[in-house]
């Protein structure tokens, strides 16, 4: 397999990224024009639990205040167990707290926010990944390409973006890569083995070109 072939390989993943984002682009501009955003934050559940969970706390924290207070202006005192009283404020009080942090994560993504997710993320590939790796397979450029490989186990943002766009895994890329830009004759067999596990088609037509002619 010679370079023509690897590159078509390649231009076959960057234009399929590059039809993803034009595809989420246009649907993006739709529901824009027809207010798709807007309605989406009408839509969205109000929840108005946590600030009664909230209010019920501050209830509880100023009866315990209270208690405490009374206790000390009574003449022949007031003695009641701390410790319970002080689990339930803290319980009362934390709970409000978790409730809105954990709703707030698993607040569901709208259509829009899936889409400019699946745009950011086809992006990212393209400009960090492919078309540096295209430039540098026309080149024969094996420096470059260990740069990649470095950003591809160095840059958590790449690797991410890698495996979300199912692009394959990027610790085995970046094996491959370092194979093919330090490749000596006595690697052939270590070359043949990584072909087999590779899953990104480009790279894996790269490390091909390399004991198959």
């Amino acid at each position: 397999m010679g370079r023509e072939e690897v590159l078509a390989e390649l231009d076959k993943r960057i234009k399929r990224l590059e039809a993803e984002v034009e595809l989420a682009e246009e649907r993006l501009r739709y529901l824009d024009e027809i207010g798709a955003p807007s309605r989406y934050k009408t839509l969205q559940r109000k929840d108005n639990s946590v600030y009664y969970l909230l209010l019920m706390a501050v209830w509880v924290l100023l009866g315990f205040l209270a208690l405490m207070a009374i206790g000390h202006r009574l003449p022949y005192g007031f003695n009641f167990p701390l410790l319970p009283y002080v689990l339930v404020v803290l319980v009362v009080v934390v709970l409000p707290l978790a409730y809105y942090y954990l709703s707030r994560r698993e607040e569901p993504k709208t259509p829009m926010d899936e889409l400019e997710e699946r745009e950011r993320l086809a992006k990212l590939v393209l400009s960090l990944f492919y078309r540096p790796l295209r430039e540098a397979i026309e080149k024969d450029d094996r420096r470059k390409m260990e740069g990649l490989a470095e950003d591809l186990l160095n840059n958590p943002i790449l690797a991410e973006a890698i495996e979300r766009t199912n692009e394959g895994d990027p610790k085995v890329m970046a094996y491959a890569l370092y194979l093919y830009a330090t490749y000596r004759p006595e690697l052939e067999d270590e070359v043949r083995e990584t072909v087999k596990v590779v899953s990104n088609k480009p790279i894996k037509a790269l490390l091909s070109s390399l004991v198959e002619g």
